[in-house]
């Protein structure tokens, strides 16, 4: 009994994932500035309202790969679909995706909702 080989799996493209990438940079970076910031002056209104950004660039990240992932799977031909397999960095960081916006979706939640409170 033999077993024919299966088609590769569509990746997505290195301009796609630099776009989640860049997202997640957007979600990340407001918060470590406020931090800084309310740390230097001791309000923590700052850090607190980043959590709002986080939030909101971690669920554009959501949304693209969603967008992305309905593209790959009904072949739409597109700039997101890979035409050669990515560098490995590429693929791990695909698989990653997931599991890093969830967690800063919650981390963004609780740092929007009580983040203040730490520089009381």
């Amino acid at each position: 009994m033999s077993r024919e080989p299966s088609a590769p799996h569509p990746v997505p493209s290195r301009e796609a994932t630099l776009a989640e990438a860049l997202l997640m940079m957007m979600a990340v970076l407001p918060v470590l500035f406020s931090a800084y910031v309310s740390l230097s002056t001791g309000d923590g209104h700052w850090f607190q309202r980043s959590g709002g950004l986080m939030v909101l660039f971690s669920v554009g990240v959501e949304y693209h790969r969603k967008y992305l992932l309905r593209c790959l799977e009904s072949g739409t031909p597109s700039w997101l679909v890979a035409s050669s397999r990515p560098a490995r960095l590429v693929t791990r960081f695909w698989r990653a995706v997931p599991f890093i916006c969830y967690l800063s979706i919650v981390v963004g939640t609780l740092i929007w909702s009580y983040g203040d409170l730490l520089f009381t």
